[in-house]
C-alpha cells in the first residue's frame, strides 16, 4: 500500500511541476511576444517613413533639381535608402522574433489544455486527503524516513531533468552561433573588400546580399539562445540552492549588432564587432554548460545516495 501510494504521489507531483513551469513559461512567453509586436509595430511606422523620404526625394521638386546640379542629390538618396534599408532589417527580424513567440504561446496553450493537466488541483487535494487517512494508520519513523527519501529523489530527478534539457538547448545555442560567425566570415571578406578596396556597385550589392543571409543565421542564434534561456529558467526554478546566471546580454545581442549596419564605413567595424560578440556569447554558453554538467554529477551522486541510505532502511 506505501509503494502504490508513493508511486501515484510522484507521478501527481511530476505533473503539478510540469504544470507550473507551463504555466509560467505561458506567462513569460505572452510578455515578450506583446513586447516584441510593440517594437515591431514601432519599426514598422520608422519604416513607412523612411520610404516616403526616398519616394519624396525620388520625386520631381526645384529644391531636388538644385541638389542635381551641384552634385548632392545622389549623396542624399544613398543615405536615405541605407537609413531604410537599415530599420527594414530591424523590422524584419522583429517580424520574424513575433512569428517564432506566436508559435511558442500557442504550443504551451495545447500543451496546457491535454487532459493531464484537466484537473491537476482535485486530484492532488483527494490524493493528499487519502494519504493522511493512510498516515494516521500507519506511522511509523521508518515510514516518514522512507517517504522523506522517496521525496528528495522525486526533487532531484526533476531537477536533473531540467538540466538534461537546459544541456541540449545549449549544445543547439552553440551550434547555431557557429554557423552564425561562419555566415559572418563570408560577409566580412566581402565588406573588406568594398570598404578598402573600392569594390564597385557588384561588391556592394553582394554585400548587401551577404548581410540579409547573415539576418537569418543571427536570427537562428537568437532563437536557439531565447530557448536556452527558458530552459535556464527553469533549472533556477527548480535548483533547491542557488543557481543564478549572469547574462550580460548574452540572449539580447541582435539590436546592437544591426544598428547603423548600412553606413559605408560601419559596415565592415559592425560586421567584425559582432563576430566578436557571437564569439563572446558562444563562450558564455559554454561556461554556463560546464556549470551545468558540474551540477548534474553532483545531483547523479546525490542520487546514488539516497538509494543506498534506501537500502539501509530496508536492510535494518
Amino acid at each position: 500500500m506505501r509503494q502504490d501510494i508513493q508511486m501515484r504521489q510522484n507521478s501527481l507531483q511530476e505533473k503539478r511541476v510540469n504544470h507550473r513551469r507551463l504555466r509560467k513559461r505561458l506567462e513569460q512567453t505572452s510578455e515578450k511576444l506583446l513586447t516584441m509586436k510593440q517594437k515591431r509595430d514601432q519599426l514598422h511606422r520608422q519604416l513607412t517613413k523612411e520610404q516616403q523620404d526616398v519616394v519624396k526625394l525620388g520625386k520631381f521638386s526645384f529644391a531636388n533639381k538644385i541638389s542635381e546640379w551641384t552634385g548632392r542629390w545622389d549623396e542624399k538618396m544613398k543615405k536615405e535608402i541605407e537609413e531604410a534599408a537599415e530599420v527594414e532589417l530591424k523590422y524584419n527580424e522583429a517580424e520574424k522574433n513575433v512569428l517564432d513567440l506566436t508559435a511558442e504561446v500557442e504550443d504551451l496553450r495545447n500543451e496546457l489544455e491535454k487532459p493531464d493537466f484537466m484537473h491537476i488541483a482535485e486530484d492532488w487535494e483527494d490524493f493528499l486527503k487519502e494519504k493522511e487517512s493512510w498516515i494516521r494508520l500507519n506511522d511509523s519513523v521508518a515510514n516518514q524516513t522512507l517517504q522523506k527519501i522517496s521525496d528528495d529523489r522525486v526533487r532531484v530527478y526533476s531537477m536533473l531533468r531540467e538540466i538534461g534539457e537546459a544541456f541540449e538547448a545549449g549544445e543547439k545555442a552553440e551550434r547555431a552561433l557557429a554557423g552564425a560567425m561562419k555566415k559572418l566570415d563570408s560577409a566580412e571578406g566581402i565588406s573588406m573588400w568594398d570598404t578598402f578596396l573600392g569594390g564597385g556597385i557588384f561588391v556592394s550589392a553582394l554585400k548587401y546580399s551577404e548581410i540579409n543571409s547573415s539576418d537569418d543565421h543571427v536570427h537562428q542564434a537568437q532563437r536557439a539562445l531565447r530557448h536556452y534561456e527558458t530552459e535556464l529558467m527553469d533549472v533556477q526554478d527548480a535548483a533547491t540552492d542557488s543557481f543564478q546566471v549572469n547574462k550580460n546580454d548574452i540572449f539580447t545581442f541582435t539590436d546592437v549588432f544591426f544598428d547603423n549596419i548600412f553606413s559605408d564605413w560601419m559596415v565592415h567595424t559592425r560586421i567584425t564587432d559582432g563576430k566578436k560578440k557571437l564569439h563572446a556569447v558562444s563562450q558564455d554558453v559554454r561556461r554556463i554548460r560546464d556549470r551545468l554538467a558540474r551540477k548534474r554529477a553532483a545531483l547523479e551522486e546525490e542520487i546514488r545516495r539516497l538509494d543506498q541510505q534506501q537500502d539501509d532502511i530496508i536492510m535494518s
